[in-house]
């Protein structure tokens, strides 16, 4: 096989530059706009209150995990709560078998979670309840079998329970 020679008066700069254009050129391009199946099925929609945020489902029907995990973002790295938040639109609803049905194009606005490790969406007497703010949170949500996870966008809690 041939040894392939740099024409003469070529910069071995220039010849690293057209190369690594023409792989740019050769690989597969995914835009951000382009999300992938997953992740864009179910939408986590932060509202204008902290704490408050609507799910919406834009792929087939689906079942969610009641349960909501809340993250703080600790130095860069997001971190799972300990709270009893659900998908409950009302105080005094639970979700039959930890389960929520979701239906294609169906949105929930479920109660707004205050801050609090216990009793965070409806009064409930707790020992040892904390405030988790302030802070930097995101939702996670989670398919009923937790095989896929839906996370929200991030949120500042404030320093106070509103």
């Amino acid at each position: 096989m041939e040894k392939f020679r740099r024409p003469p008066g070529m910069k071995p700069w220039f010849m690293a530059a057209a190369l690594g254009i023409l792989w740019l050129a050769c690989s597969p391009v995914q835009h951000a706009s382009e999300a992938q199946p997953d992740e864009a099925s179910v939408v986590v929609r932060n509202l204008s209150l902290p704490g408050a945020f609507e799910v919406e489902n834009r792929g087939p029907d689906i079942e969610l995990a009641s349960a909501v995990t809340i993250q703080r973002n600790l130095k860069g790295e997001w971190i799972d709560q300990v709270t009893d938040l659900t998908l409950v639109e009302k105080c005094g609803q639970t979700a039959s078998g930890g389960c929520s049905p979701l239906s294609q194009g169906a949105k929930i606005r479920p109660v707004r979670w205050n801050g609090l490790t216990c009793g965070s969406q409806c009064a409930a007497t707790c020992r040892a309840n904390l405030y988790l703010g302030p802070g930097r949170f995101r939702f996670v949500l989670s398919s009923c079998d937790r095989k896929r996870k839906f996370p929200g966008a991030a949120f500042e809690m404030p320093s106070q329970a509103q």
